[in-house]
């Protein structure tokens, strides 16, 4: 696109994304000129005559030519919001979902009902945003592992960036290795990789194509990692702690089987917003 005004390039840039297929294209060009220009979405929108220098229109056409090759925008503009909170993402780390917060307002429920002494252990910390979220918003200790160095790298990063580095501690570490010996936990809380071999095959080209296969695949069945954190969590927890899943809309009945076979009991389940299954829920009694 040739030089012009932020409304102007605005436009052509929503124009460009929709013709392509791009589902949410008049929320992406925004994100990508804000970036650009350095503005909030109110002054892109009430300063749209504003012409764009070399170096900003650079940017914004290298941001919708990615974006036009199905990479997420997130990655493109290297940050995300999740929780009202933001969080830096890149390449190799998976992209916080929407649907992972009804996980995290659980997980602060609980925590809170413990008079802010809670100790949290979390299994596959991503961008950190699971666990930075509970530490933000209440006074819990979480520890968090994920067998991704540059995950663990990025986790830390937010977690100074959300100013809770003193209460969020990030170890490299598949599963429970890598974590504090000899603690026992409140809460054990996971989004582990929980999509099956079938349905790996149809997700759409910005997840396949772009974000990590191994935060994503969770065996033939997609239990794999359910069964095995379930398994090696029960002795972690003290009695009374809870362990909290975030699962796939299909995968309510599984995960509830495998909690109940590993000892678990007052196994719940919740919806999203869409009505579809997204946590499960269980309480190790004695």
């Amino acid at each position: 696109m040739e030089t012009g005004s932020i409304k102007m390039l605005l436009y052509n840039a929503k124009k460009i994304l929709k013709e392509a297929g791009i589902q949410e294209y008049a929320l992406d060009a925004e994100l990508f000129m804000m970036k650009a220009v350095g503005m909030d979405r109110i002054h892109i929108i009430t300063e749209g005559d504003k012409m764009l220098t070399e170096e900003q229109l650079e940017y914004f056409n290298r941001c919708v030519n990615r974006r036009l090759k199905n990479e997420p925008t997130a990655y493109i503009i290297g940050s995300r919001e999740f929780m009202g909170l933001d969080f830096y993402v890149e390449n190799g780390v998976l992209i916080p979902r929407p649907d992972t917060e009804i996980l995290v307002e659980r997980v602060i429920e609980e925590a809170k009902k413990r008079n802010g002494k809670a100790l949290v252990a979390e299994v596959g910390a991503g961008t950190g945003c699971i666990s930075i979220s509970i530490a933000k918003y209440t006074n819990a200790v979480c520890r968090c592992t994920d067998i991704n160095p540059t995950a663990v790298k990025l986790a830390r990063k937010n977690a100074e960036l959300n100013n809770v580095s003193d209460r969020a501690f990030f170890y490299d570490g598949d599963i429970f290795k890598g974590l504090p010996e000899n603690g026992k936990y409140d809460i054990i809380v996971s989004n582990p990789p929980y999509i099956n071999k079938a349905d790996m095959e149809t997700l759409m080209p910005d997840v396949k194509d772009y974000e990590p296969s191994n935060a994503l695949f969770g065996g033939d069945d997609g239990m794999d990692f359910y069964r095995k954190i379930a398994s090696d969590g029960f002795e972690l927890l003290n009695a009374g702690g809870g362990i909290f899943f975030e699962i796939g809309y299909d995968e309510a009945e599984g995960v509830s089987e495998i909690l109940i076979n590993n000892g678990y009991t007052d196994i719940e389940v919740l919806k999203d917003l869409s009505g579809l299954d997204r946590v499960v829920s269980a309480y190790r009694r004695k």
